[in-house]
């Protein structure tokens, strides 16, 4: 579990990380494009001031002595008064622009002093991950090279199904049971015996059923089936339903049960990350979670199970041949 929680603050930190890339990234583009706005606005007001020296030159009683007329006089006065305010204001401009682009910079110096420290966190996470799966296989070293820690660790996983049995029951009692969406307009769900697709792309290694651990001449049952498959790979509903449960689960890691109406229901445990929380409705092959390990000792793997009124069912039944 340790291990599952470095996982997600470690996601956490990626995440963060992405952000504040694109937030850098946008304050450059602003920062460019009013570094252009004020270059031109300055090269505008540097020929303004050749305009204006070369007026000065003339001297303002050589330019109204020109006016032929009082009117043209009084026209010549506005219009010199319109291009000095003018003036003014694209002075106030630039000036305001470029405080703008000051504190745009001093953000963007703060976000990337920032996302420093957080690429370091990152690190660290990243390095505390590497350990704790160190740790992790020492361990299941240690319990496959003993046989009495295997033999605890069987019964342990025996309790933790036990668990589960009663906490579906659980919440099957508490819950209301899902009614399918009108617009879903969706066959019964004991119609589709045979024609389910699998949850995930992979390899099923574990069967429904009693089996015989030879190793230690010990007789125990599997509720669902176990399907090996990369890590990350999409984990999708193989029915439209709602989250009955969504979080850590003892010996099943992150685990997602559906409840799919008609007392019929799915588990999806062992899971690298869950999309779905307590509540949510999900639709028929949406996806739901992605591959992972926790809880497992054996490796990336979905385990999955079908359940009617409580009962485990074999899922291999249910899915579509080939």
């Amino acid at each position: 579990r340790s291990l599952n929680r470095l996982r997600k603050k470690a996601s956490h930190i990626k995440s963060e990380l992405f952000n504040l890339g694109k937030n850098i990234a946008g304050i450059m583009d602003r920062s460019k494009a009013l570094t252009k706005e004020i270059e031109s606005i300055e090269d505008n007001a540097s020929k303004r001031l050749v305009s204006l020296y070369k007026l000065s030159w003339m001297g303002s009683t050589n330019l109204f002595a020109s006016a032929d007329s009082f009117y043209e006089l009084f026209h010549l006065k506005k219009g010199l008064e319109r291009i000095l305010v003018h003036d003014e204001n694209i002075r106030a401009d630039l000036i305001e622009k470029k405080v703008i682009l000051s504190k745009l910079l001093n953000e963007m110096n703060a976000n990337k002093k920032k996302k420093l420290a957080i690429e370091a966190a990152y690190d660290d996470q990243i390095k505390a991950i590497s350990e704790e799966k160190r740790k992790r296989s020492r361990l299941l070293s240690e319990i496959r090279n003993k046989k009495s820690l295997q033999i605890a660790s069987i019964k342990a996983l025996k309790d933790a199904s036990g668990t589960l049995d009663r906490t579906i029951k659980s919440l099957s009692r508490k819950q209301k049971p899902f009614q399918p969406l009108k617009k879903m307009s969706q066959k019964p769900f004991k119609a589709l015996k045979g024609l389910l697709n699998i949850p995930v792309e992979g390899k099923i290694v574990d069967l429904f059923g009693s089996y015989n651990d030879a190793r230690f001449n010990l007789i125990n049952f599997r509720s669902g089936i176990g399907i090996e498959a990369e890590q990350g790979e999409p984990i999708h509903a193989v029915r439209a339903g709602r989250v009955i449960f969504s979080d850590w689960f003892k010996g099943y890691g992150n685990m997602v049960i559906i409840d799919h109406g008609e007392s019929y229901s799915t588990v999806y445990a062992h899971a690298h990350e869950l999309f779905k929380k307590l509540g949510d409705m999900v639709d028929t092959h949406e996806v739901i979670a992605t591959v992972g390990e926790t809880g497992s000792m054996a490796g990336p793997k979905l385990y999955f199970e079908m359940r009617h009124r409580g009962k485990p069912v074999d899922p291999l039944k249910w899915m579509k041949q080939g």
